[in-house]
């Protein structure tokens, strides 16, 4: 990415997935997903995070935290909610961050969130002509996707988060 003119429009992007996004990813009653960033810039060693607006100008180095909310607004409870964060164009996905936790799978997509794996692959052909599968860098992929595997009662909330790397 060079340039004011690219770097913005990654923030931009990004946000905009976030918008669209939110109704659309969720499982269960009146679930809403929303997606909030914070970015961190690579140009000071006591770095802090600040607020992600879509006029914010972001550099190679920097580093985006994604928090994706996820709230019941129903009166029934959402069984095995899912939530999913985007990782736009221009940025990799920074390996470790994604939440963890007991109750939740992880899982990663290569292709633009058409399949998932904890684990994504892809084939190789190696000198000799075989085919080898080997694990898929983090830089291929595209989507983190969350999924509890339990109830979101009404009027709970559970956030999780991840973080990019702009390129």
């Amino acid at each position: 990415m060079h340039g004011k003119r690219s770097k913005s429009r990654v923030v931009a992007m990004a946000l905009g997935l976030a918008v669209a996004a939110g109704p659309l990813l969720a499982a269960g009653p009146s679930v809403k997903v929303q997606l909030q960033g914070s970015y961190q810039s690579s140009n000071s060693a006591e770095a802090k995070w600040a607020n992600l607006e879509e006029a914010t100008k972001v550099s190679p180095g920097d580093r985006i935290l994604y928090r994706v909310e996820v709230s019941n607004q129903g009166d029934m409870a959402a069984k095995n909610p899912v939530a999913i964060g985007p990782i736009p164009a221009g940025t990799k996905f920074v390996a470790g961050t994604a939440t963890q936790e007991a109750s939740l799978k992880v899982d990663y997509s290569i292709d633009g969130g058409k399949t998932y794996s904890s684990a994504p692959t892809i084939s190789v052909t190696g000198k000799d002509g075989k085919v080898q599968t080997l694990p898929a860098p983090v830089d291929r992929y595209t989507t983190v996707r969350w999924s509890w595997g339990s109830v979101l009662p009404p009027g709970a909330k559970s956030s999780v988060s991840y973080q990019v790397q702009v390129r």
